[in-house]
C-alpha cells in the first residue's frame, strides 16, 4: 500500500465497508471484535495497544515507567504519549517525540506520570483520562500523523509538554543500556502556533542510529509557550539544541482553559526531514475534522479486517482472530520516500523486525489477502541491495546494519521472494529478486563469528559455536528455495548448484545420540568432524550455543524440503511419528515459536494428519487466549499463525504446499484481491478431518498445492470426533526428486520490466 491517506477517500471508503464487511453471525463489524488489549503485558505478547493504520509509518500509544518494550504497561501510570512504536517484539525500539498534557509544567522525565481511567482502546483511535491532572487524552492516527483532543479542567495553569529526547530502550525499558540521544533541535512559532524539530537515536533492537523529524499544530492560543533544556523553561525562546549528547530538550505551551475545554493538536513524523513531516500533516490531516480522520482509520480496517469473514464460533473465538487479523497487519512500515538513499518512487517496507519471524507464516497470509504489501517489499529487498549491498534479515528506521549478533538466522529474504514466485504473484521484477537471492547465495550464509567466510559452501556446515546448528539448517533451506526460482528463471548451473547445497544438512545428523529412546538427531559438529557434547532438551535462548530459540529436539525437525529423507533417518514412518508425538506431549518442541512451527505438520508426511490437527489445536487452545499469545507476538508472526490455525491451512512457507487439518469456523470467506475468493466450511463436530471435497470433488490426500486453490475455490471439510483414514495415503512431496520434477512442472510468471 502506497501513497497519501486522503480523508474525503476513506470516508467514502467508511461507507462502503461498513456495507460490506460484517462479521457474519456475530451481529457486529470485524473491527469491533478487535481488543487491542490482548497481548499488551511483557511475555504475553508485547503487543502495544494504540492504534496505527494498516500499514501505517506512525503508531501512537502511551509509555508507562516500567512499560517494558512495548512501551506501556497496563494500568500502570503513563508518562505521556510517544508516536512511534514496534509491535510484538522481544526488543525495544522507539517510543518517540513525547507528548505531555499537564496542570503546570513537570520537565523531569518521572514528574508527570499519571495514574489513568477511562481507558478505551480500538484500531483506530485511543483514549484514556489521566486522573492526576482530571485530562481526558485522545488520539487517532493517519498514515503518517496523529490527531490529538485533550479534554482540560479549568485551570490558568494548563500546559502541553513535548519532549525530544524521550526513548524506550533506556528509559522505559532500562535493561537496555546502549542507548544514545543527540542533535537534537526544536523550533517554536508562536504565531502559527507551529513546533518543529527532530532528534538521532541509537539503541533498541538492531542498534543503528535514526533520526526522527516532526512538524505540529495547534489549534488554540497559548498564555506562554517557548522551549526548555535539561529541565530548565525558557519561556518565548523560539529555537533550541542540544548542544552535547543526553542533553534533553522540548517545548511547552501554557493555557488558561474553562472546563471541558478542548485543546486539538495535529502532529506528524518523518525519517526523511522537516519538510516532509509538514508535507504529511498537510496532505494527510488538512483541517481539524476529529470526526473524518477517526472514521478514516475505521474506514481502513474495516476494509483490512474484512478480507476474511468468519461464520460460527464464540465471540471469545472472534475476537481472538481478529485481533490477530489486526496484529498480523501492523508490521512492516510502509516508509516509501522516506530514507533519503533510497529511490522515493521504490516502495520502501520498513520495520523488518525481524524476518527470520515473519516468513513462516505472516508473508504467505499477506499473499493471500494483501499481495500488494509483498510485491512492495520484494521491491523494498531489490532496492536495498542496489543502494546498500546487502539485505539483512533486520531492517528498521531505514538501517540494516552489517552481520552482527543481531542476525537470527538464515537469508531469509530468499524464502520470502520463493514464496511469492512459487505462487506465481504478478509484478514483481524476478530477474532482479533472483539477484537478491544469488548475492546471498554467493556472498552471505557466513554463519557466527568464528566461522571462516566460506565454510558452509565449502565444509558443508558451520563449525559448532553460536547458533551454528540453526544457521546450517536455515542456509539449506534458504538454497533450495534458491534453486527453485534458479531453475524456474532458466538457471540451471545455478539450480543444481544450489540444491547439492541444500542437503548439506545432513553433515549434522548424528546417528548416535540418543534422548528418551529416540536415536539420531542433528547435532553441532566440529571443525575436524568430532561432535561436541550437548544436552539435546536444553534452550539456549537467543544468539545461544548452537540454536536460536529452540533445543535440538525442536531443530532435528527443522528440513522443511527433506522431510522424507529426515524420516528414513529417523528409522521409518512409524517410528517418525512417535518421536514427534513423544515431542509433543513431553513438550520438548515448542510448537508456538518459530522453529517449532512447522514440526506439527510433518505428521502430514507419515500419515497422520490426525496427530497435525491434534497438535495444532492442543497449541491455539492452550497458548493462545483473549488476553495473551504464547509469548512476543513477533511482528504478526504468532498472529498469523493463530489464523492459518483457524482457516485449517497450513502452508510450508517458500513452497506451494499447504496441509488441510480443518477450520476453527464454521465458515470462512477468504476475500484475495488477485486471485479470486477461497469458501471454506466444516460440517460436523470435532477435531478430525473425515473427508474434504475441493470445488465439489473429493480430495483424499491432506494438503494441497496453490496452484489448485486459484481462481474461485471451495473447500469443504466434514469433521469428526475420531480419527479415520482420510489423508493417510499419498504424502506431501518432498525431496529433491519431487521437487525438481514440480520444478519443472511449475509455469513461472513472464518477468516484468
Amino acid at each position: 500500500m502506497s501513497g497519501m491517506w486522503r480523508l474525503n477517500t476513506l470516508a467514502a471508503l467508511a461507507v462502503f465497508t461498513l456495507m460490506l464487511a460484517p462479521a457474519r453471525g456475530s451481529g457486529r463489524e470485524p473491527v469491533d471484535s478487535v481488543n487491542p488489549r490482548l497481548g499488551c503485558r511483557p511475555n504475553r505478547g508485547s503487543t502495544v495497544i494504540g492504534p496505527c493504520l494498516p500499514p501505517g509509518s506512525v503508531h501512537p500509544s502511551p509509555d508507562s515507567p516500567d512499560g517494558a518494550h512495548a512501551g506501556y504497561h497496563m494500568g500502570k501510570p503513563i508518562r505521556g504519549f510517544s508516536q512511534l512504536h514496534v509491535s510484538g517484539t522481544g526488543w525495544g525500539r522507539y517510543g518517540n517525540i513525547l507528548v505531555s498534557p499537564q496542570i503546570g509544567l513537570a520537565l523531569a522525565p518521572d514528574g508527570h506520570d499519571s495514574a489513568q481511567a477511562d481507558e478505551l482502546a480500538t484500531p483506530f483511535d485511543y483514549r484514556a483520562r489521566l486522573t492526576r491532572y482530571d485530562i481526558l487524552t485522545e488520539l487517532a492516527p493517519t498514515k503518517n500523523a496523529v490527531f490529538y483532543r485533550f479534554t482540560y479542567p479549568a485551570s490558568d495553569d494548563a500546559s502541553l509538554l513535548i519532549d525530544l529526547a524521550q526513548q524506550i530502550p533506556g528509559q522505559i525499558a532500562t535493561m537496555i543500556t546502549d542507548v544514545s540521544v543527540s542533535e537534537s533541535v526544536v523550533t517554536l512559532d508562536p504565531q502559527r502556533r507551529t513546533v518543529s524539530g527532530s532528534s538521532r537515536y541509537e539503541g533498541g533492537f538492531g542498534k543503528g542510529n535514526y533520526t526522527v523529524y516532526f512538524h505540529a499544530e495547534l489549534d488554540t492560543d497559548a498564555s506562554a509557550s517557548g522551549t526548555w533544556k535539561n529541565l530548565t523553561p525558557a519561556q518565548e525562546t523560539l529555537t533550541e539544541k542540544g548542544s552535547a549528547a543526553g542533553d534533553r530538550i522540548g517545548a511547552w505551551w501554557r493555557f488558561s482553559t474553562h472546563a471541558g475545554q478542548v485543546v486539538q493538536m495535529k502532529i506528524a513524523i518523518s525519517f526523511h526531514s522537516v519538510e516532509k513531516a509538514r508535507d504529511n500533516l498537510q496532505s494527510e490531516i488538512p483541517g481539524w475534522d476529529w470526526q473524518a480522520v477517526r472514521d478514516a482509520g475505521r474506514a481502513a480496517w474495516s476494509e483490512a479486517l474484512g478480507r476474511i469473514l468468519v461464520t460460527g464460533g464464540d465471540e471469545a473465538q472472534r475476537t481472538q482472530f481478529y485481533t490477530a487479523m489486526y496484529h498480523a497487519q501492523l508490521m512492516p512500515r510502509e516508509r516509501t520516500g522516506e530514507f533519503a538513499r533510497f529511490d522515493p518512487s521504490v516502495p520502501m517496507w520498513d520495520d523488518q523486525y525481524a524476518v527470520w519471524d515473519t516468513w513462516r507464516t505472516k508473508f504467505p497470509l499477506m499473499l493471500l489477502i494483501q499481495p500488494e504489501m509483498v510485491r512492495g517489499n520484494i521491491a523494498s529487498f531489490i532496492e536495498r541491495l542496489r543502494v546498500d549491498g546487502q539485505v539483512r534479515d533486520t531492517f528498521s528506521a531505514g538501517w540494516g546494519g552489517k552481520p552482527s549478533e543481531w542476525d537470527q538466522g538464515g537469508n531469509n529474504v530468499d524464502n520470502i521472494i520463493a514464496d511469492a514466485y512459487v505462487k506465481g504473484l504478478r509484478g514483481v521484477d524476478w530477474p532482479k529478486a533472483y539477484e537478491v537471492m544469488a548475492f546471498n547465495a554467493e556472498h552471505e550464509r557466513v554463519g557466527n563469528a568464528a566461522a571462516t567466510a566460506d565454510e558452509y559452501r565449502l565444509q558443508g556446515w558451520i563449525t559448532a559455536g553460536t547458533m551454528s546448528v540453526s544457521n546450517t539448517l536455515e542456509y539449506a533451506y534458504n538454497d533450495f528455495v534458491s534453486a527453485q526460482v534458479a531453475r524456474g528463471l532458466g538457471k540451471q548451473a545455478d539450480a543444481a548448484r544450489y540444491l547439492i547445497r541444500s542437503r548439506q544438512w545432513q553433515h549434522l545428523f548424528d546417528p548416535k545420540t540418543e534422548s528418551d529412546g529416540f536415536k539420531g538427531f542433528l547435532m553441532p559438529r566440529d571443525r575436524d568432524g568430532e561432535w561436541p557434547e550437548v544436552d539435546v532438551k536444553k534452550y539456549p535462548g537467543s544468539w545461544g550455543l548452537y540454536f536460536y530459540e529452540a533445543n535440538a529436539w525442536t531443530y532435528s525437525f527443522f528440513v522443511p524440503h527433506q522431510t522424507a529423507r529426515l524420516v528414513t533417518l529417523m528409522g521409518g514412518r512409524e517410528r517418525f511419528a512417535e518421536r514427534l508425538r513423544h515431542a509433543n506431549e513431553a513438550n520438548l518442541i515448542q510448537f508456538d515459536n518459530e522453529p517449532g512451527f512447522l514440526a506439527p505438520s510433518l505428521f502430514h508426511y507419515v500419515g497422520r494428519p490426525d496427530l497435525a490437527a491434534q497438535a495444532i489445536r492442543r497449541v491455539i487452545r492452550t497458548r493462545f487466549s483473549t488476553t495473551r499469545y504464547p509469548g512476543d507476538e513477533d511482528s504478526g508472526a504468532m498472529s498469523s499463525y493463530y489464523i492459518w490455525a483457524s482457516l485449517g491451512l497450513f502452508p510450508n512457507a517458500g513452497q506451494d504446499l499447504y496441509f488441510l487439518n480443518g477450520p476453527l469456523f464454521e465458515h470462512v470467506s477468504v476475500r484475495r484481491p488477485e486471485e479470486g475468493k477461497l469458501e471454506i466450511s466444516r460440517a460436523g463436530h470435532g477435531d478430525y478431518v473425515q473427508s474434504v471435497t475441493l470445488n465439489g470433488k473429493p480430495l483424499t490426500r491432506s494438503w494441497l498445492r496453490h496452484g489448485e486453490i486459484k481462481g474461485d475455490t471451495v473447500l469443504e471439510f466434514v469433521m469428526g470426533e475420531s480419527p479415520g483414514d482420510w489423508g493417510t495415503g499419498e504424502p506431501p512431496p518432498s525431496d529433491e526428486s519431487a521437487a525438481v520434477r514440480a520444478m519443472q512442472d511449475f509455469k513461472p510468471p513472464l518477468p516484468e520490466s
